[in-house]
């Protein structure tokens, strides 16, 4: 219950903000990301890097310190383990990887307000916060065996992989272009019952008109 309450202020503090938005206004994001899942019961998940980029479409107040914004971001995500060996001394590691749209509903908070000489955001320090929700398109397995890599292909509709919605919470400070950014996973990533979360950074250029 608690937690309905919070979306609720939240979403009526973004409201809030369309009463001192000046524009419309929209821009890309692309970066490489670096994603990880916190399992149950595993220390030995390591972040692997990949790639996110996506669009934004941003209500701009330009005599107000407080904006709103919401993203559709294509996400590679996942994890990878240690270096262990086998049974036989081989070197192996495993790999998950994993597709996703995720949309996020972001308050950005200005650190001043935006003067006349101001044509974008680019001078400006931000603050980015809010909630996301997330669509799995699928993903694969791969085990790395002294180098030589078995992929297996998973989709969200097949018995006992991904759940297809995630949800978690995003938080993000750019300056200039640059936007680094980080997402919590609260939703249970796998439908075999062992508790697992996303958690992904990423380090975007990404603009607004």
């Amino acid at each position: 219950m608690k937690n309905k309450y919070l979306v609720v202020a939240f979403l009526l503090l973004i409201a809030a903000t369309t009463v001192k938005a000046q524009r419309i206004g929209g821009g890309l994001m692309v970066g490489p990301a670096f994603s990880t899942m916190r399992l149950s019961g595993n220390d030995t998940t390591m972040f692997r890097p990949d790639f996110t980029g996506g669009v934004r479409i941003a209500l701009i107040p330009e005599h107000f310190i407080f904006g709103a914004e919401l993203d559709i971001i294509y996400s590679r995500q996942g994890m990878r383990t240690k270096k262990g060996y086998d049974l036989s001394g081989n070197t192996i590691r495993y790999m998950h990887k994993s597709h996703y749209i995720n949309i996020p509903l972001l308050l950005n908070v200005y650190f001043r307000r935006w003067n006349e000489d101001d044509e974008d955001e680019s001078k400006l320090v931000r603050l980015r916060v809010g909630p996301q929700i997330g669509f799995c398109l699928g993903g694969s397995d791969v085990i790395d065996i002294k180098g030589k890599k078995k992929q297996q292909y998973i989709a969200p509709w097949e018995p006992g992989t991904f759940n297809r919605i995630d949800y978690g919470v995003t938080a993000a400070v750019s300056y200039w272009y640059i936007e680094v950014r980080y997402t919590y996973g609260i939703a249970n990533v796998a439908k075999n019952g062992e508790k697992s979360s996303n958690h992904v950074i990423s380090v975007t250029w990404s603009d607004i008109w």
